[in-house]
């Protein structure tokens, strides 16, 4: 393996004689067309299919990006994934937001009290805060959201954000019914208190997430399922939902009601539209054209071309606390056995991924992100195929013999595929195991891995708000974003333990015997790489914020024509 590598890689350029004395013709040929080709689409490839952009000079102000797919539910406490996120960050506001830094600023709620145990929160509403069609929105409107999303009808996967609430965990469990038990209570129509079942160090960074948002009841009571549609949504946000084809375009228009961000600016456009081209490379034509002003490498841009584009003076890059992993089924043989799991870990030669893919990745094999209290490299399961092949011998499969079919899934995305080729090589060069590949569409997948995940499937992981925790707690057995099923009660402890302490080194010592659990012991899950955002920006656009946990806010967007 790192014969190979330094051969294809040295100099910074492609050898490609040494790849017929190393590779079967198959992946010969993918990774020919993988690194060779890479910086040749966007240059002008499907040009003469692409049509002209806007005259700058005469459109309207409009912010044009690429979402990349349709996104699978604007509803905010079944929201999953960072698409439909993106739409949703746009289009509500709680009682607090992450602004950039990762500081938690506030948003509905104006300012808020803690008393000195450290238990109980009280908001206090701002005045001016209106949903978009007029009506005041009041501290029973978020009594009423999380009650919804407490209430497992209705499949909160993020549930568990409000279990820390006192009495939050016995109502969804059914434990108690009357949900006035639970520690939320509207004081008056703009004062909200919360008790806490203990001090938590991060709660008010949980506040801005979805599930912790207000809902307005009347709207849901009367349009059920399609309320999140356009014309039946109501938000409190920025912009309103004007338009929404769905597979092809949402249109967002400035809500003249809303507040402003926390610096107090408006959106001032004529409207966003958030296109739906699943395809990166055409993305990218498009916006050599003109038709798009943003586009970004999670959605839109192909890591090959993240070569070439780095020279444009619009190009910009930012940090992430985002991880991509493998998670293993751990209900379906052979991957119920933490051998095989262990083995198919350290088989991963993850310096592979940065030197295929040149954009930004960094390999990890930690749960946790550099810049994150509780981070240690030291943490997970590297490179080693002699201790990987003698794992999967002891667990009766010597040298892959008998091993049997497995599939690995993910998302239909052309980057995700490249990933999951060379995780199959090495798997197939360490392990002579053969891993069969399966690409579904996104809501496909999501719907997949909550129902009978693949042996192993591909995700990755943007934390929620800026903590260790937001890692830490997705793979606990509460979590709804868990697709292993693996549970550990003594990991579950570890990272509640870790949770409601201020202390950094009893922090880290937690999080290090957690992750060893987790990581090392179980292998329920194998982290491959940092990435970092890269992404191109129109000189006319203006005030748009992106930040490490890869929200992007419009909230005082402003376009130049």
């Amino acid at each position: 393996m790192s014969e190979l590598t330094g051969e294809l890689w040295n100099n910074g350029k492609m050898r490609f004689g040494c790849l017929f004395l190393s590779l079967r013709w198959p992946l010969l040929l993918v990774l020919i067309l993988f690194v060779g080709f890479g910086g040749l689409w966007g240059c002008g490839l499907y040009s003469d299919k692409a049509t002209r952009g806007y005259d700058h000079d005469k459109a309207p102000r409009i912010f044009r990006m690429n979402l990349g797919t349709e996104p699978p539910e604007l509803d905010p406490i079944k929201m999953v994934d960072l698409t439909s996120f993106t739409v949703v960050q746009n289009l509500m506001r709680g009682l607090t937001e992450i602004g950039q830094g990762q500081q938690v600023n506030p948003s509905v709620a104006k300012r808020w009290t803690l008393s000195e145990d450290g238990l109980t929160y009280t908001f206090y509403l701002r005045e001016d805060a209106y949903w978009s069609d007029g009506k005041p929105i009041t501290a029973k409107d978020f009594i009423y959201g999380w009650q919804r999303a407490l209430d497992p009808k209705n499949g909160a996967d993020y549930a568990f954000f409000l279990f820390e609430i006192k009495n939050g965990k016995a109502f969804y469990e059914g434990k108690i019914t009357d949900f006035s038990h639970v520690g939320a209570q509207a004081l008056n129509d703009r004062t909200l208190q919360v008790v806490l079942e203990r001090p938590l160090a991060f709660f008010t960074g949980l506040m801005a997430a979805p599930v912790a948002l207000p809902m307005r009841q009347d709207i849901i009571e009367k349009y059920g399922n399609t309320f999140t549609e356009a014309g039946h949504f109501v938000t409190n946000g920025p912009y309103v939902l004007d338009r929404w084809r769905h597979e092809e375009k949402i249109v967002l228009k400035p809500d003249p009601l809303f507040f402003g961000s926390h610096s107090g600016q408006k959106p001032k456009v004529d409207a966003v539209e958030m296109v739906m081209v699943t395809d990166p490379n055409t993305s990218v034509v498009m916006y050599e054209n003109d038709e798009l002003d943003f586009i970004e490498t999670t959605t839109s841009i192909p890591s090959f071309d993240v070569r070439r584009l780095r020279d444009s003076p619009e190009c910009q890059t930012s940090p992430l606390h985002r991880i991509n992993y493998f998670g293993f089924n751990t209900k379906k043989p052979p991957f119920d056995n933490p051998k095989v799991r262990q083995a198919f870990a350290l088989a991963l030669d993850r310096s592979y991924y940065p030197k295929l893919m040149q954009s930004g990745q960094e390999p990890i094999a930690s749960w946790i992100s550099p810049g994150l209290a509780g981070y240690n490299p030291k943490r997970g399961l590297n490179y080693e195929p002699v201790r990987a092949r003698q794992l999967l011998a002891e667990a009766g499969y010597p040298n892959g013999k008998g091993f049997p079919a497995i599939t690995a899934g993910y998302r239909t995305m052309y980057d995700t595929q490249k990933e999951m080729e060379i995780a199959q090589f090495l798997w197939k060069q360490t392990l002579n195991v053969d891993v069969k590949l399966e690409n579904m569409e996104w809501k496909v997948f999501l719907s997949r891995l909550k129902n009978d995940a693949p042996h192993i499937y591909r995700l990755g992981w943007f934390v929620d708000y800026p903590d260790a925790d937001s890692f830490m707690a997705m793979m606990t057995g509460d979590s709804g974003n868990n697709f292993t099923g693996w549970q550990d009660d003594t990991y579950d402890e570890l990272v509640k333990q870790a949770a409601t302490t201020l202390d950094t080194q009893q922090r880290q010592n937690l999080y290090n015997q957690a992750q060893r659990i987790l990581l090392e012991e179980a292998a329920a899950i194998v982290p491959i790489y940092l990435a970092e955002k890269t992404y191109l920006l129109k000189p006319r656009v203006k005030h748009f914020k992106i930040n490490e946990i890869n929200l992007i806010n419009l909230d005082s967007l402003t376009i130049e024509n």
